[in-house]
């Protein structure tokens, strides 16, 4: 009896261990695991975002002007100008148009022409203005060459002094012989006055007119030495000699600047006219689609805009979320996907943002507007159609890279479950460059080889991965339960 207890308990010993390893090793093989290859290839951090497309520029066309209008997204919306040429002010007509609403042009084509008739008239008229202000200036030039000839001619001071000197002078020695002439005529007219017998009385009056004579000489001889030294006086002060000088050639300059003036006035009047009798063709800019033509064959052209154009070339306004800003730069390459059309084309970042969205003050998600330039136009792309930006914010090029659920633990203690024999096997890695979909491998593991990015537990209703942290929404658990791996593999993390 005690031996047939002891062959029970022992099969049933057997049968339960047979059971145990036996489920045991089922459940074993029943284990999952979810996993890559690793690749050699591009890893490319990436912004996501929408926006609109627009036109590059617009041109507001006119005869003789070109006006160039841009919109910038970065901040708000401005518009600058280029004006190319002085504006039409003829009284042409429109001769010819060539284009209507909705065309596409090239660039340089022709798209409208004015008569020239009243152009040739103008510049008929300003070339005889010209004229006429080129002779004043010849005529005001003379005048002034007069006016130095004059002052050039004019006795120097020095030798003015020295002939008013000399004439004092002379004046002087013949007062001295006048005056002797009187005194004797004097004396004689004394001495037969007293003379005894009486001399006739003719003699007398002859004397008497003789004195009278001599006395007319001195005063003559008095007035002209007077004369004499307010010459010299005169010639000595030059100061009013100067003024009239300077005078005169300050009038003569002025005469000279102001015919001068208006040659330049007249010129500019000639080049205005020239050119707007040239700005009697309307071309394009760039190659375009014409929005507006305000011009009719056979009448005057509008005073403001005759035709607008807006150019083939493309531009995206995208709305970027905040935390991306710091990531943007000029020149970023981008790829944009004309939602209308699917189609999908490169593009440049052109402006970056320079402050937020005026539409997201308040509101819970604040966003920047950022402009890209589309590389080509696909065929049907209009302006105001909606577009899914992909910026490349950072690109690893030709690197060893995973899925980023591989990657379990933090940096720079990074590892990855390597499957070897059948078995995954923690292995370290040193990490570069990361995105939500691929991660680059600097160091650690090759390309081909197998590494774990999930496990699917039969225990369980859901499988787990691993993952950068930040980059899968938190913080990494490593694989199921947070326990070693089946076959004795390290966990992550």
């Amino acid at each position: 009896m005690k031996r047939g207890l002891v062959v029970v308990l022992v099969l049933a010993l057997a049968l339960g261990g047979y059971w145990f390893f036996g489920h045991r090793q089922s459940a074993a093989a029943a284990t999952q695991y979810l996993t890559s290859t690793v690749r050699q290839g591009d890893v490319t951090s990436s912004i996501a975002s929408t926006g609109t497309i627009g036109a590059a520029s617009t041109y507001s066309l006119a005869f003789g002007t070109t006006t160039e209008s841009t919109t910038s997204t970065t901040s708000a919306q401005s518009s600058s100008s280029n004006s190319n040429a002085n504006g039409s002010s003829t009284s042409n007509t429109v001769a010819t148009v060539h284009v209507t609403v909705g065309q596409h042009v090239r660039k340089g084509a022709v798209l409208a022409t004015e008569d020239t008739a009243g152009s040739s008239a103008t510049v008929a008229s300003a070339k005889a203005s010209l004229a006429s202000a080129q002779a004043q200036v010849e005529v005001a030039q003379a005048q002034l060459v007069s006016a130095r000839a004059k002052i050039r001619s004019q006795v120097s001071t020095s030798s003015q002094v020295a002939s008013a000197q000399a004439q004092l002078q002379a004046d002087q020695a013949q007062l001295a012989v006048d005056q002797a002439s009187a005194s004797a005529a004097a004396t004689k007219l004394a001495t037969d006055l007293a003379a005894t017998p009486a001399v006739p009385s003719s003699v007398v009056s002859q004397d008497r007119l003789a004195l009278a004579q001599a006395q007319a000489r001195v005063a003559q001889d008095k007035a002209k030495i007077a004369a004499d030294k307010q010459a010299i006086s005169t010639a000595s002060d030059t100061s009013a000699t100067d003024a009239s000088n300077a005078a005169s050639l300050a009038q003569a300059r002025a005469s000279v600047t102001q015919a001068q003036n208006q040659v330049t006035t007249a010129q500019a009047a000639l080049t205005t006219a020239r050119t707007a009798a040239a700005s009697t063709t309307i071309t394009a800019p760039v190659a375009g689609v014409v929005t507006a033509v305000n011009v009719t064959e056979g009448q005057a052209p509008p005073s403001s805009d005759a035709i607008t154009l807006r150019s083939d070339a493309l531009t995206v306004t995208a709305n970027v979320a905040e935390q991306d800003v710091a990531n943007l730069a000029v020149g970023q390459a981008a790829k944009v996907t004309v939602t209308a059309l699917n189609v999908t084309v490169p593009a440049t970042v052109t402006a970056l943002p320079t402050a937020a969205n005026s539409s997201s003050a308040g509101s819970g998600a604040v966003t920047f507007p950022l402009e890209l330039a589309l590389t080509t136009t696909p065929k049907g792309t209009l302006p105001g159609m909606s577009a899914s930006i992909s910026i490349a914010t950072a690109s690893a090029v030709n690197v060893l890279y995973v899925p980023t659920t591989a990657i379990q633990g933090t940096s720079p203690d990074n590892t990855v479950q390597v499957m070897t024999d059948g078995a995954p096997v923690s292995t370290p890695v040193n990490i570069g460059l990361s995105t939500n979909s691929s991660t680059e491998i600097i160091s650690g593991i090759q390309v081909g080889q197998v590494v774990v990015t999930g496990v699917v537990n039969p225990t369980a209703s859901t499988s787990t991965t691993g993952g950068v942290g930040g980059l899968t929404g938190g913080t990494r658990t490593g694989f199921p339960g947070g326990t070693g791996l089946p076959g004795g593999a390290r966990p992550g993390g």
